[in-house]
This record gives C-alpha cells, sequence and structure tokens, in this order.
C-alpha cells in the first residue's frame, strides 16, 4: 500500500485498486488484466495533484480498511477501481468509479458460466461513475443500457515518449536485451501444410481451453477435496510440459543485443491473445517486405516467466511452419523491458505496426505514435479516437461474429474485426515506400501523429477531463449511500 504525503486542504481522497503493484509486473505481465495496473500509474500523478492518493492491490481485502484511514483523516474519499468489472471489488464505504477497457460491440447483459459477476452491464449499473478510455466503449454501454453516468479520460502517455528524437533513415541503435533474431529464410525451406486441412491445435491451447470448461462447468459439480488433488495434478502437468518443451527453444540461438537499423517496424502483443491477429501480421509482413533486407519487425512479446517457453515455442513453430522464403529480418523480444528500454525500443523504431482485431485502447500504439512514429493499423473499436490517415496508413476491416473471452460457452454472441489481408500487405509495402523515398512525407505523419497524440492524451489535456469528473461525482453522490451487487461476498474474480 503506498500513499503520497500530501492532504488537500478540499478533502479531496482516492483509493486506487488494481490487479497487482509495480514491482510485480514483470512476474504478472500477460496475464489476466495486465494492462489495468499500467494504465493505473499513468493515472498517478494526476491523482495524487487532484487529492490524497492510495494505491492497494487485493482489492477485496484492502480498499475498505484505506477508506477507514481517510475518513479518519478527514477526507472524503473515492474508490476508483482499475480492473475488469467481473473482477472489481464494490464497496460500501464510498463511492465507486471504475475504468474497464472494453473493446466488443456488445456487453455481456446476464450471467456467464453461472457466474453472476459476469454480467457487465449489472456490475456497471452498481457503480457511481464510469470512466473509460474510448468513445466507442462508452458507446457500447450506453447502448447497452446502462444508466450510471460514463465519461471518457484517456490514459495519459507517458511524457518521456513525446521527447523522443524523430527518427532518421541512418541511425543505428542496440538495446539491451536478449531476442531470437530469424536469419533469411532459402527457398527450400519447408512449407506450411495443406492450407484446406484443418489447423493443427496447438497443445497449450488444447490444455487452455480444457481448463476453461472445467473451471467454468464442472468445477462446481465436484467436492472441493477432489478440486483441489485435479488442480494440483494439473499444476504438475504444467511443469512437466514447460521443462519438457525448453529443448524447443534452446534449439533457436539467443542473441544477447537487439541491433536495429533500416525501417523498423514494432508490435508489442501477447501470442496467446486471439484479439492480436500475430498470423495475418506475419504473413504480411514477410511477403510484403521479404525481399527488403533492411526492414525489420520487432515483436515484443507481452508474457510472464512461467509462460515464456510455451509462447516461445508457439511464435517460432509458427515461422517454421509458414516457411516463407524472405531476406528481411524477423526479431521476437521474450524478456520484460523496463520503461525506458520500452521508450529506447520506440526511439530505435520507424512504425508501429497491428493488425488487431480489436482494442479498448492499444497502449503502445498511443506511445508510438507521441514518439513521432507512424502507425500501421485498423481505425476499428477504439482506435477510431485518434489513428486515422493523418497519422499513419489504415488498414480496411470488417466486423466479424466473435465470442466475449469471458464467456466459457464460446457463443458467438458479439463481433470484433477482421482486416483485409491485402489491404495489410499494401500499406505495410507504400510505408516502407514513404520511409525510403518519401521523407517529406514522413515526416508530416510523424508531426501529425505526436501533436494529435499530445491533443487526445498528454497528461495536460486529461488531467482536466479527470477532475471534471471526478468533482462532479464528489459533488453529486458523497452524501448518497452507495448501491452494492446482489451477491454480498464479492469476491474477485
Amino acid at each position: 500500500m503506498t500513499a503520497n504525503n500530501l492532504t488537500p486542504a478540499t478533502g479531496r481522497a482516492v483509493v486506487v485498486s488494481t490487479v497487482f503493484q509495480e514491482t510485480e509486473a514483470a512476474r504478472r505481465l500477460g496475464l489476466e488484466a495486465y494492462s489495468y495496473p499500467f494504465a493505473a500509474r499513468a493515472f498517478l500523478p494526476l491523482l495524487r495533484d487532484w487529492g490524497e492518493t492510495v494505491l492497494v492491490d487485493r482489492p477485496e481485502s484492502r480498499v475498505d480498511h484505506a477508506l477507514r484511514q481517510l475518513v479518519r483523516k478527514g477526507l472524503n474519499p473515492l474508490h476508483l477501481s482499475f480492473l475488469p468489472l467481473h473482477a472489481t471489488w464494490l464497496t460500501p464505504q464510498a463511492p465507486n468509479v471504475c475504468f474497464p477497457f472494453w473493446e466488443y460491440a456488445d456487453l455481456p447483459d446476464q450471467p456467464l458460466g453461472h457466474n453472476p459477476r459476469a454480467n457487465w452491464a449489472n456490475v456497471a449499473g452498481h457503480a457511481a461513475l464510469i470512466l473509460t478510455a474510448s468513445t466507442f466503449t462508452r458507446q457500447v454501454f450506453e447502448r447497452t443500457g446502462v444508466r450510471t453516468p460514463v465519461h471518457v479520460v484517456p490514459v495519459p502517455v507517458c511524457p518521456a515518449y513525446f521527447a523522443v528524437s524523430d527518427w532518421e533513415p541512418r541511425q543505428r541503435y542496440r538495446l539491451d536485451c536478449p531476442c531470437y533474431v530469424f536469419p533469411p529464410v532459402s527457398t527450400g525451406a519447408p512449407l506450411a501444410a495443406d492450407p484446406w486441412l484443418p489447423e493443427e491445435q496447438h497443445p497449450s491451447r488444447f490444455f487452455e481451453k480444457l481448463g476453461g470448461v472445467y473451471r467454468g462447468h464442472l468445477r462446481r459439480l465436484l467436492p472441493r477435496r477432489l478440486d483441489q488433488c485435479l488442480t494440483a495434478t494439473a499444476r504438475l502437468v504444467q511443469a512437466w510440459r514447460a521443462e519438457y518443451r525448453k529443448e524447443a527453444v534452446v534449439a533457436h540461438p539467443v542473441t544477447p543485443h537487439l541491433d536495429l537499423s533500416g525501417v523498423v517496424y514494432t508490435t508489442v502483443l501477447s501470442p496467446f491473445d486471439a484479439r492480436k491477429n500475430l498470423h495475418d501480421l506475419l504473413t504480411g509482413f514477410l511477403l510484403a517486405l521479404g525481399e527488403q533486407e533492411d526492414a525489420t519487425l520487432v515483436v515484443k512479446l507481452v508474457i510472464n516467466p512461467e509462460r515464456k517457453v510455451p509462447a516461445l515455442n508457439l511464435v517460432l513453430s509458427e515461422v517454421r511452419r509458414l516457411g516463407l522464403a524472405h531476406r528481411c529480418k524477423l526479431v521476437f523480444v521474450a524478456d520484460y523491458l523496463s520503461d525506458e528500454q520500452m521508450v529506447e525500443l520506440a526511439r530505435a523504431s520507424t512504425y508501429y505496426v497491428t493488425a488487431t482485431r480489436a482494442e479498448g485502447a492499444c497502449l503502445p500504439l498511443r506511445d508510438f505514435l507521441a514518439a513521432g512514429r507512424p502507425g500501421i493499423a485498423p481505425t476499428h473499436t477504439a482506435l477510431s479516437d485518434y489513428f486515422g490517415p493523418d497519422v499513419g496508413f489504415t488498414i480496411v476491416s470488417h466486423p466479424e461474429p466473435t465470442c466475449w473471452p469471458i464467456d466459457p460457452s464460446r457463443r458467438l454472441t458479439t463481433t470484433w474485426h477482421r482486416i483485409v489481408w491485402q489491404s495489410l500487405f499494401d500499406k505495410l509495402r507504400t510505408s516502407y515506400d514513404v520511409a525510403r523515398r518519401q521523407p517529406g512525407r514522413y515526416l508530416r505523419m510523424a508531426e501529425s501523429a505526436r501533436w494529435s497524440m499530445h491533443r487526445h492524451a498528454s497528461e495536460e489535456c486529461v488531467r482536466p477531463l479527470l477532475s471534471a469528473a471526478l468533482d462532479g461525482l464528489r459533488a453529486g453522490l458523497l452524501d448518497v449511500p452507495q448501491r452494492t451487487p446482489a451477491d454480498e461476498s464479492r469476491t474477485a474474480a
């Protein structure tokens, strides 16, 4: 638990709850809700300017205590939750403010897998205020019939990105981080299997789906001791499989430094997140720029140490399976990078690229735009708030059916976006030509990207939006008893 030392005379105070503290970031990276603590950390300077701020993890056991401590000091605190709504702790001790990311066209308005907390519309209805990073998310809440006020307050971009120098065609950078580099592949490399046959199911995906079915449907039917025995067995099997699979990773050499020059495309993603669409990104890049020796794709993998081995095996085997001949360079970075290293990665890059199917914010793209690095991305979901042809190259996309990730039944109840692969291919080629042969056009896009992100998500622009939302809540709700969900346990999912 951390707090600032100032006690504003206005009595303003806020308890911020999230899933883990900053010191745990490397260990928890890539797990559920891992992006929420980063959003909370981005807001902390603004919150500390607004009032006394206390940051807690494990909200089910720490929020109420922190609120009582602030009340004893004569303050009138709010509770601000940076967690998905199905994992949010709503306290009766103070007005609850929720900050959820959401990237699908529909909001869950019913229990999923017999879990009432998965009913996002119901949880949102018990909050006093909802803050969200995008207009798209606000519209989804309003379209679902949620009556709780929803304010759009973008996540502030770290000021260090705005200070990154402009990209230079002849620049060279060395980053001190181990990485996996794929050298050029000859035309004699083995090709992928018959594309008309069903794609082989990766073992890690199979076990993940099996675990989801067990947690969503079978666990509640079994005696507690049997459940504990099965869970312990599953963990042992998982540990054994991780050790067994290390051989595939060791077979591919690790480069101790990341040397970047030429036209560098960077993306940040979890290989286990289907939204990120790694397959289209790899095939689009390798086929569009495979003949360009000075083109590099850097894939920064968002994974925690325990999943590093299966994640690397997944992406490395995917590249080998494609069997696409190329002279360009393909790099995977699996280790945790500090804030300073991420800024250096932006400095060494020419573009940020993503083939994502849905986004609640896409924080890395915003950071790179603030650094004056144009993007190659679609303009759906939250991206439509700040991305367009003036700051990069837009990829065409269309809605297609999908399921909510928290629905164990996997029913097609909502939509995300399918990108047009040919559009990705064309925009990658055009972007390379612009970087190499049209420096004036590149510079105009870079300047526009930096300025548009300053207007959209700099601390100076976000501060009044945040203050107006929180001050409005205090003025109208501090003396009104807060409603809480029907399930009194409020156990975090």
